[in-house]
């Protein structure tokens, strides 16, 4: 897991990039200097996005429905357990983007996922709070 420096690094990544997500029906305002000094996802949300990453990585690389199993019920519950806004929704989206295009990029240099790790990639694939 990255240190909170990290976290806050990866956090401004992701504000620095809002503008290409979408915001609902139309695409993100650019982050504000005082919003990049004030996420508006604390580092402990943040962090749980980060491990969901590394998680999707991991499916994707065993060739799991991390989708489905994972980032779709992550995104669900930040919707409509955590009533997070859009802006919100589209910052948890990038931050989970980035982390695991990054943690996926130290995948293409090993060998296929080996059956082991293919289960238990599996067993934790499904997303719970």
């Amino acid at each position: 897991m990255p240190s909170e420096d990290e976290i806050r690094r990866l956090l401004v990544l992701a504000l620095d990039n809002v503008q290409r997500a979408r915001c609902g029906a139309q695409a993100c305002t650019p982050a504000t200097g005082a919003e990049k000094a004030n996420p508006p996802l604390t580092l402990a949300e943040a962090r749980v996005v980060i491990g969901r990453a590394a998680l999707s990585a991991v499916g994707e690389y065993c060739g799991l429905d991390w989708r489905s199993q994972n980032f779709e019920p992550m995104m669900n519950y930040w919707r409509h357990e955590q009533k997070k806004s859009k802006r919100q929704l589209a910052l948890i989206a990038l931050l989970h983007g980035i982390m695991q295009s990054r943690i996926e990029k130290t995948f293409a240099e090993n060998a296929a996922c080996s059956e082991r790790d293919r289960r238990d990639a599996a067993a934790r694939q499904p997303f719970n709070p």
